[in-house]
């Protein structure tokens, strides 16, 4: 396994290798395909069992704009937990997601309760729908929602990046008027039907056959920058960008991570800073919820 391990990594090198002697001679990058992107990716993609971090975040949007820090605990694919503070250091508020719930202690002076339920709290907040696996993704630097046994993508070129656009269904072209292999990386994805049209043809679609992902890889180190989805089904546009990069013990990791997020009713932007992080260290996740607070059934 690990003559494997050493095996793909001299891979990845090598092509990064070729791909700056290209670029540095003015050609693009050499093409490749899906897999093959994937691969290379996954040689360098975070593997951790146990992760802890300290962020700086910025909230912005029509309704709500703030700061804070935040210490994060995750024990993967089992819990997530989230200790909020402001710029004096007390704790504010009390997160912890399973993969089927979410509870949140908040001790913001007037307006203090608990939460505890189901994911619908945390989408109506983000005014999109979320999911543990989501928010993991985003906090790990992993491409969100990227299913590697179920997912299909042409690759394309876009300038030093490599960039995978999902195969998406009939309904999809006939939504925007493109088939997936004529799709440029940064086309801007619009309803091409009249409204009419439009809604017999979404009367007759799941969810997910009006959704559109592509995810962005950097040409030489084959960090995943950028995901954008385009749900033309609800008409949500999400975009995850992050950048500056660090080689952790388990992986590559990025230092900053944008979440934007449009919608009809407005624009929601979270930009996180990632300051220290501590792999695989197993840790508690406290949450005593006190008795006086009272229930609430959103945040």
């Amino acid at each position: 396994m690990m003559r494997w391990a050493a095996l793909v990594l001299v891979v990845v090198a090598a092509a990064g290798c070729s791909n700056a002697r290209r670029l540095a001679n003015g050609k693009p990058l050499k093409n490749q395909s899906p897999n093959a992107i994937l691969t290379q990716y996954g040689a360098t993609a975070m593997e951790w069992d146990w992760l802890a971090m300290k962020l700086d975040a910025e909230v912005e949007s029509e309704q709500r704009d703030g700061s804070f820090s935040a210490t994060v605990r995750m024990a993967r694919d089992s819990v997530i937990w989230v200790s909020i503070s402001p710029a004096l250091g007390v704790e504010v508020a009390r997160l912890k997601l399973t993969p089927d719930s979410a509870f949140l202690i908040s001790k913001v002076p007037n307006n203090r309760f608990h939460y505890a339920g189901d994911y619908a709290a945390v989408s109506d907040w983000l005014d999109t729908p979320i999911g543990f696996g989501d928010l993991q993704d985003v906090l790990v630097g992993r491409p969100m929602g990227l299913d590697l046994a179920n997912d299909k993508f042409i690759s394309r070129i876009d300038g030093r990046e490599y960039v995978l656009i999902s195969k998406y269904k009939r309904r999809t072209k006939r939504v925007i008027g493109l088939d997936d292999k004529d799709l440029a990386p940064d086309d801007s994805l619009t309803i091409q039907l009249n409204d009419r049209a439009y809604e017999r043809v979404r009367e007759r679609a799941d969810e997910d056959d009006l959704l559109v992902k592509r995810h962005w890889f950097d040409g030489l180190s084959f960090d995943p920058v950028r995901d954008v989805f385009d749900d033309l089904y609800y008409q949500r546009f999400v975009t995850i960008t992050r950048s500056d990069f660090n080689t952790t013990d388990g992986g590559r990791l990025p230092g900053q991570i944008e979440v934007l997020i449009e919608t009809p009713q407005g624009v929601f932007t979270v930009r996180l800073d990632v300051g220290r992080t501590r792999l695989n260290k197993a840790y508690d996740f406290p949450f005593e919820i006190p008795d006086e607070l009272e229930r609430r059934d959103s945040f």
